[in-house]
């Protein structure tokens, strides 16, 4: 008997670890990763997440894995989470729990049907990432001061698309900035030069679970 889609999700894996980014970054949380994707970034560390097969898991489920984890934060993360069609409701009853809430997206598909409540942290891809799916504008009429806009960045064109993007909308005054620097692609200490050079309102960060589990893969 088919299940439920709306109370059914695609599930890569869960684990609890410290948050590798955003204002969160270096706190423990409980991660629920979802499988699927159909951005395939050039540069995505979690392709396993859209390559094998998921396992199907209720939302009453995934609120009870949290509740036994005993960790005031969730984050819900992928592949592309908004691929999950009943992610809204489950926000809503992890929100409804007590927990703190960020959904980690693309930013391909709006985001309108989030509580507002939730904290979002949303990519901007930049050219290096040659995304099969471009961002969608209208996001950032539905972003708030704390959320966050990702743009994770490969080389010196990158940096200056996401200039040129952070300018053209000011998006500083929408929401909080990151860059990240792709490992193994562009050096930190390469694009800490351009930003103190250039002084962009953005905060730079670098994956902290891949300096503290540089072999590990997956589940940090």
């Amino acid at each position: 008997m088919k299940k439920d889609t709306m109370t059914a999700f695609n599930v890569c894996e869960s684990f609890v670890s410290l948050s590798g980014e955003s204002r969160w970054q270096g706190l423990v949380t409980t991660f629920i990763r979802f499988a699927g994707c159909d951005v395939d970034c050039a540069w995505c560390d979690t392709k396993y997440a859209h390559t094998e097969q998921p396992t199907e898991v209720e939302q009453e489920q995934l609120v009870s894995i949290c509740r036994a984890n005993a960790v005031p934060r969730v984050i819900l993360t992928g592949g592309e989470p908004l691929l999950q069609q009943g992610l809204p409701s489950l926000c809503s009853a992890l929100l409804k729990e007590g927990f703190e809430v960020q959904v980690e997206t693309s930013g391909t598909r709006l985001i309108d049907m989030l509580d507002k409540r939730v904290m979002k942290v949303m990519d901007i891809k930049p050219p290096g990432a040659r995304a099969k799916k471009g961002f969608h504008w209208g996001n950032l009429d539905l972003l708030a001061g704390e959320d966050q806009v990702k743009f994770v960045l490969a080389g010196r064109e990158d940096y200056e698309w996401a200039l040129s993007i952070i300018a053209k909308v000011k998006l500083n005054k929408i929401c909080k900035i990151i860059f990240s620097p792709v490992v193994g692609r562009l050096d930190p200490s390469e694009l800490a030069g351009w930003m103190v050079e250039d002084r962009p309102e953005a905060q730079m960060q670098m994956q902290l679970h891949r300096q503290i589990w540089p072999n590990e893969d997956r589940g940090r």
